[in-house]
C-alpha cells in the first residue's frame, strides 16, 4: 500500500441536464455539481416549447415587459448553480428573442420585483417529474 495520498481527479468537468420552469427536480444535484466546481449546461430550457404554453409564464412575461421565451430562459439563468443554457433557437428571430434572457435574468436576480416573479414562476409552473417525462415521451418528433 502506498503511503502517499493520490489526488482524486474527475472524469468530467461539466454536466448537461434537462432543467426548466416545468422540470425542476435536478436543482439540488445541479447545485452540488456547481459547488464541486463543475460547469452546468442546461438543455431543453423551453421544455420542447411546452413551457411557452403556460398561462402563468405569459402573465409574468407581461409583468416583466419581456417575451415568454426570454423569461423562461432567464429564470434558468437566474438559478444559483449558474448554468449555461442551450436555447434551441432555429431562426434568427428566435435567437434574438432568446438573447434577451440575459437581461431578464439580471432583473430576476437584481430587483425585488424580479425576485418575486422568479419565485412565483418557479413555484407555480413546476410539474411532478414523472408527469413531465410522461408528457415528453408522448411528443411527436419530426
Amino acid at each position: 500500500p502506498s503511503t502517499t495520498k493520490q489526488k482524486q481527479t474527475r472524469l468530467f468537468d461539466s454536466v448537461q441536464c434537462t432543467y426548466n420552469i416545468l422540470e425542476q427536480r435536478p436543482s439540488l444535484a445541479l447545485m452540488e455539481a456547481h459547488n464541486a466546481g463543475m460547469d452546468i449546461i442546461i438543455k431543453e430550457g423551453l421544455a420542447n416549447g411546452r413551457a411557452l404554453l403556460y398561462p402563468k409564464l405569459a402573465e409574468m412575461a407581461r409583468r416583466m415587459g419581456c417575451s415568454t421565451d426570454a423569461l423562461a430562459l432567464g429564470a434558468i439563468l437566474a438559478q444559483p448553480f449558474q448554468p449555461r443554457v442551450l436555447s434551441g433557437a432555429v431562426t434568427k428571430e428566435q435567437l434574438r428573442s432568446n438573447l434577451d434572457a440575459l437581461s431578464v435574468a439580471e432583473k430576476l436576480m437584481g430587483t425585488e420585483e424580479g425576485k418575486e416573479v422568479l419565485k412565483e414562476l418557479m413555484d407555480e409552473c413546476k410539474m411532478e417529474s414523472e408527469e413531465y417525462w410522461k408528457e415528453r415521451s408522448a411528443l411527436k418528433w419530426n
